[in-house]
C-alpha cells in the first residue's frame, strides 16, 4: 500500500505536475478551480501507480490481479456507477467527493477507481489489437502538449493516432457513459478470468453493516437495487432477530430460515420495534452465479493448458515481465 502510494506520488511530476487540465493552466487560488479530467489526471495514474510495482519487480503478477481484483470489487459493488459518469464525478469533486454520507455509493463513483479502471480496459483493447498500448498514448499525450496543458480533446486525439480512430469512441463512451465496460471480452486475450465466489449475507442483502457486542448488527448502508432496500431497511437499523430468534452476526442468519418459506425480520428503528418479510430464499448463500462480474470475486489465469502462447506473450508484454 505504502509503496502504491508513492508510486502514485511520484507519478504526478509528470502527470498533473507538468502535464495538467487545460482548466489549470492559470490557478485561480481564490476559489474552485473545476476540471471534468480528473478521471485522467487521477485516475490514470492510480492505474499505473500499481502497475509499476508489478513492472519493477517489487510486486509479482498474483499480488497485482490481486490489487486490480480489489478495485473491481469496490467499482462493481457501486450502484452510483449506473448514476454519474468519471468525467461528472471528475467535475463534482469539490462538491461531493469529500463529503461522503450514507448514500454516496448509491449516486456517486470514484473518478480514482473508475477511471484507473477506464485506463486498464483503454491498455488492454490497445494491446489486445495489436495497434499499440496506453504508455504510447501517454507518450504522444506529452510530446504533443510539451509537458503542459491537455484537454479532453487532445487525449482523444492521442488515441485516435495510435488506434487509427478505432477505440477514441469507445473511450468517450466509457467517459461520459455510465454502461458496465465488456471486461470479459478485454481479459480474455491476456488468458485472465473472473473467478466469482460466495458473497457474505451483507453482500447478497445489498446492505453494510456493523456488528459488536454492543450495538449489534447496525445498517450503515442500504444499496439501492437491493434486498434490503427492497424490503425497506433503512440506514440505522438495528437487526434483532429472525423467526423469533436472536440474530447476532448477519451470516448467521440462514441458520433460522427456512429456504422454501417467507421469514419475519425484526428490527429496531428509532427506539420502535418493526417486523419486516423477507421473502423465501433470502438466507440461501448459492454457489457463484452466472453473473461473470458479480462484486464478489478475483481476477485469475486460465489454467495452463487453456493460455495460448499469444496470451502469454500479451500478458508478458502488459506487465513488463
Amino acid at each position: 500500500g505504502l509503496l502504491g502510494l508513492i508510486s502514485h506520488e511520484y507519478f504526478h511530476t509528470w502527470n498533473v505536475k507538468r502535464m495538467k487540465p487545460a482548466e489549470f493552466g492559470q490557478y485561480q487560488l481564490d476559489r474552485e478551480n473545476y476540471t471534468q479530467l480528473l478521471w485522467f489526471f487521477e485516475g490514470f495514474t492510480a492505474y499505473y501507480d500499481d502497475l509499476f510495482l508489478v513492472r519493477s519487480g517489487l510486486i509479482d503478477e498474483s499480488r497485482y490481479l490481486k490489487l486490480l481484483s480489489k478495485n473491481f470489487r469496490a467499482v462493481l459493488s457501486t450502484p452510483g456507477r449506473y448514476v454519474q459518469s468519471v468525467a461528472q464525478s471528475s467535475f463534482d469533486a469539490w462538491v461531493k467527493y469529500y463529503r461522503h454520507d450514507e448514500n454516496t455509493q448509491n449516486i456517486t463513483i470514484s473518478y480514482y477507481t473508475k477511471g484507473a479502471l477506464l485506463a486498464l480496459a483503454l491498455d488492454l483493447s490497445l494491446r489486445g489489437s495489436g495497434v499499440g498500448s496506453l504508455d504510447d498514448v501517454m507518450r504522444a499525450l506529452w510530446f504533443r502538449s510539451a509537458g503542459a496543458e491537455i484537454s479532453e480533446n487532445d487525449i482523444f486525439k492521442a488515441v485516435d493516432d495510435i488506434s487509427a480512430h478505432a477505440l477514441s469512441e469507445h473511450l468517450r463512451q466509457w467517459v461520459h457513459g455510465t454502461d458496465d465496460l465488456p471486461w470479459a471480452d478485454l481479459f480474455e486475450p491476456f488468458g485472465i478470468l473472473w473467478q466469482a465466489s460466495t458473497p457474505t449475507m451483507a453482500q447478497r442483502w445489498g446492505v453494510k453493516v456493523s456488528e459488536s457486542p454492543l450495538t449489534g448488527i447496525k445498517i450503515n448502508q442500504v444499496l439501492w437495487g437491493g434486498l434490503g432496500e427492497k424490503i425497506g431497511l433503512s440506514v440505522g437499523d438495528e437487526l434483532l432477530a429472525i423467526n423469533q430468534w436472536r440474530l447476532r452476526k448477519l451470516d448467521d442468519a440462514p441458520r433460522f430460515m427456512a429456504p422454501e418459506h417467507a421469514s419475519t425480520l425484526l428490527v429496531c428503528r428509532d427506539q420502535s420495534l418493526l417486523s419486516l418479510n423477507l421473502p423465501a430464499g433470502s438466507g440461501l448463500v448459492s454457489s457463484p452465479g452466472s453473473d461473470t462480474w458479480a462484486p464478489q470475486g478475483h481476477l485469475v489465469h486460465q489454467p495452463a493448458s487453456q493460455a495460448a502462447q499469444t496470451a502469454s506473450s500479451l500478458r508478458k508484454g502488459w506487465l513488463g515481465l
